[in-house]
């Protein structure tokens, strides 16, 4: 069952793929609030609107509330619909942004580093190997410095410290000082000066007879309401992850463990999903068109599923750059500083699609996820080994977890005389190269990787303006974020999409409340 799109001479009611919603890790909930015109209107056959506003905006994640903002600081009036209970999506824990610089000006983490929007570019087709549509990628890589200064002065707050960047090549990323500042900022916003509706999920859109998009139609505690949109309708719905539709027919199905390990993320109901399609499908039904989704991509650093269900973070103990990720063998597969995406592709290499990360006093306490009083938890459950020594620390994991010890050793040695030398087996670069050789040593959990994120959808140009088969722009309809595809191609940069997603959702939002009135 999908999505459908209605014209003005009659209202299809097909069902609608019901998703699931965004969960506890959600940070705000909604209510439909005062802001936009709250009164009936016609269609041209008699249907009635329970609503009418300029702007609707599909989505309250990071496109979707710099769609709002901005549109209603250009002064049309928004009606912001949410399908889950809570309000953020993703962005309610997202702390990463990329972006070369800001009014902050917070020094790089390697003196010898330089960033700068060109650098940026470069980078991002360079981990797309070459997939990313270069004209949209230096939008959002010229606009990222702005997309910070815009948070800022919408008072988002951000750490006197870049974090170092994966794949970037020295270059840092700003984070927050709180995760979902930028939706626990910006939200309060809309909720004094527009209309919010979660539990309100796009069931269609509503085109005239010249194929205008004028109206948005949504399931409202079950029952269909239909929201007239004067200017545009703008849709910020977020990645398809968990879509049981979309992603058979465009990804391979996953090795057991890391499915396994999706699975139970999914059904954790964090703060990343389950996220569903049924925004994209209803546009596709209104004529859009749609490309690269055949770019879905899995991200390293999570515990399997047996680990997740006793209490083990889905995110392992670290992402840091400096780590070393060896398989169950005990060697080394990657470079744990390229992208995770890339990281993933090596996991799913690996026979059976788990690694063991190492660390040591270098990295612990002080760079870790887990707080230390959690970590000492995962070693007290036997997640996590640790010892004084290199030699211990092996002897340990290989009874726990049955890596062998000579081997585990050999490669920590190989790794350490590299970083002395600034040259790696893998190509790691030399930014990340610390040696582990400080007390105490750590080894663990096992981790895999999960199907996390999408990097498809809809066809939308350098203006956000979503596009039909035929290239032609479709009048009133519009698009922004994590639902588009292009932007990224088969891989990208940490804290990419946080940015890419403010800088086309306020396209979006200015050139949306710039369409003449319908």
């Amino acid at each position: 069952m999908g999505t459908s799109i209605v014209n003005e001479s009659g209202v299809s009611r097909r069902s609608f793929l019901t998703a699931a919603g965004i969960g506890a890790a959600g940070i705000i909930g909604a209510s439909m609030l005062p802001g936009c015109s709250n009164k009936k209107g016609t269609s041209a056959e008699g249907d009635a609107w329970d609503l009418e506003t300029d702007i609707v905006v599909v989505g309250s994640g990071a496109a979707g509330v710099a769609a709002a903002v901005t549109a209603i600081e250009e002064g049309a009036e928004v009606v912001m619909v949410e399908k889950a209970d809570l309000i953020g999506g993703a962005t309610s824990a997202t702390v990463q942004y990329c972006a070369p610089t800001s009014s902050l000006a917070i020094p790089q983490n390697f003196d010898d580093v330089t960033d700068s929007a060109e650098l940026m570019f470069e980078n991002a087709m360079e981990v797309s190997e070459g997939t990313a549509d270069p004209s949209l990628v230096k939008i959002w890589c010229d606009g990222a410095a702005d997309a910070i200064d815009w948070m800022i002065d919408h008072g988002c707050e951000f750490k006197e410290t870049l974090k170092i960047c994966e794949g970037r090549q020295g270059q840092g990323k700003y984070i927050a000082k709180t995760a979902g500042e930028l939706t626990t900022k910006l939200i309060p916003i809309i909720q004094e000066k527009a209309t919010l509706l979660n539990n309100c999920p796009l069931e269609s859109l509503v085109a005239n007879e010249e194929g205008r998009i004028i109206g948005a139609i949504c399931l409202d505690s079950g029952k269909e309401k239909r929201i007239r949109a004067r200017k545009a309708v703008i849709i910020c719905s977020g990645p398809w992850t968990n879509d049981e539709i979309m992603i058979p027919r465009h990804m391979n199905e996953l090795p057991e463990t890391p499915a396994a390990a999706g699975e139970t993320f999914a059904s954790l109901g964090m703060p990343y999903g389950p996220f569903t399609g049924e925004a994209i499908r209803a546009a596709q039904k209104a004529g859009a068109a749609v490309r690269h989704m055949e770019y879905c991509v899995s991200e390293p650093c999570y515990s399997t599923s047996d680990h997740m269900s006793q209490g083990v973070a889905v995110a392992g103990i670290t992402r840091v750059v400096g780590q070393v990720m060896v398989g169950s063998n005990g060697k080394r597969f990657t470079d744990e500083g390229k992208t995770r995406g890339a990281i993933a592709r090596d996991v799913l290499k690996l026979e059976d699609n788990v690694f063991y990360p190492v660390l040591d006093g270098h990295f612990v306490p002080t760079q870790v996820n887990p707080k230390e009083e959690v970590l000492q938890k995962w070693i007290d459950g036997g997640f996590v080994v640790t010892a004084d020594t290199l030699e211990e620390v092996a002897s340990k994991a290989e009874s726990s977890f049955g890596i062998p010890a000579i081997t585990l050793i050999a490669s920590i040695q190989a790794y350490n005389e590299g970083c002395s030398s600034g040259t790696d087996e893998f190509g790691k670069d030399p930014h990340f190269l610390t040696p582990i050789n400080q007390a105490p040593f750590y080894v663990g959990p096992v981790e895999t990787c999960i199907m996390l994120y999408t990097h498809g959808g809809l066809d939308a140009d350098e203006n956000a303006r979503v596009r039909n088969a035929d290239g032609d722009v479709i009048p009133g309809l519009y698009a922004a974020g994590m639902c588009t595809g292009g932007q990224f191609g088969t891989d990208t940069v940490s804290g990419s999409w946080q940015t890419n997603s403010i800088v086309f959702g306020r396209i979006a939002g200015a050139n949306a409340s710039k369409e003449t009135a319908e």
